[in-house]
């Protein structure tokens, strides 16, 4: 099952050097920070990116275009992550954009699809979930999709299994109808505690965490589940 570390704007350059030996050899995909790519270059893991421009290149200070990421061995690449839409303001029309650079660039996009906890409680035929996934360009040859119930994340609020199905099983007649090769992740409270339980859910091909990718024990612990 795929693993995905997003650390965000977590950990300094000593901790984050630390945190390259812990996964040196772990099959996982880790995200840092862009000022940090170029320390994780030698291990098992697999690079990622948290985000990139939708401009492909140009005069745009302070932006990071996809072939600066590939360059630096990144392989995949976070876009549409509900902290970017929520403090950043970004439309499907970037994320389709930043969506196209990775792939132009011969990266995998990981798409971020977010439910809120109105849209979990009203939007019953999950039209909020398909109307995200319009992101994704035609003829796309693959994609991870990272489904994740913003409701749950950083909260103690009941994991509802039903509802994950649902999104999961909407997730893949929308991509398999397109005939696109995919993978499905799921992130929201994910922990040590409930991971063989959710990794038992149909479809699921694995998890993007950031709290327990934080927590070494905790990371050390998920990882040895998943891998048995």
């Amino acid at each position: 099952m795929l693993l995905v570390l997003n650390l965000k704007m977590n950990l300094s350059k000593d901790s984050i050097m630390a945190y390259e030996k812990l996964i040196h050899n772990k099959e996982v995909i880790v995200l840092p920070q862009y000022p940090y790519l170029a320390f994780f270059q030698t291990g098992l893991y697999t690079l990622g990116s948290q985000d990139v421009s939708k401009f492909a290149k140009g005069n745009f200070t302070g932006e990071v275009c996809a072939k600066a990421l590939r360059d630096l061995n990144v392989k995949y690449v976070l876009v549409g992550h509900s902290e970017r839409r929520e403090h950043f303001n970004e439309t499907l029309k970037d994320i389709k954009a930043k969506i196209q650079n990775v792939i132009d660039n011969e990266m995998v996009p990981i798409l971020a699809v977010n439910q809120s906890y109105e849209d979990y409680q009203n939007d019953h035929e999950l039209k909020n979930i398909e109307n995200q996934l319009e992101a994704i360009p035609e003829f796309i040859k693959y994609i991870v999709v990272a489904y994740e119930p913003t409701w749950l994340i950083g909260t103690n609020r009941e994991i509802d299994i039903a509802n994950i199905q649902r999104v999961l099983i909407k997730i893949k007649e929308y991509l398999v109808e397109r005939n696109i090769n995919h993978s499905i992740i799921y992130g929201g409270g994910v922990n040590p505690e409930n991971v063989e339980m959710l990794k038992s859910i149909p479809g699921n091909d694995g998890f993007i965490v950031s709290s327990s990718a934080l927590d070494h024990d905790n990371l050390i612990r998920l990882y040895a589940m998943l891998k048995n």
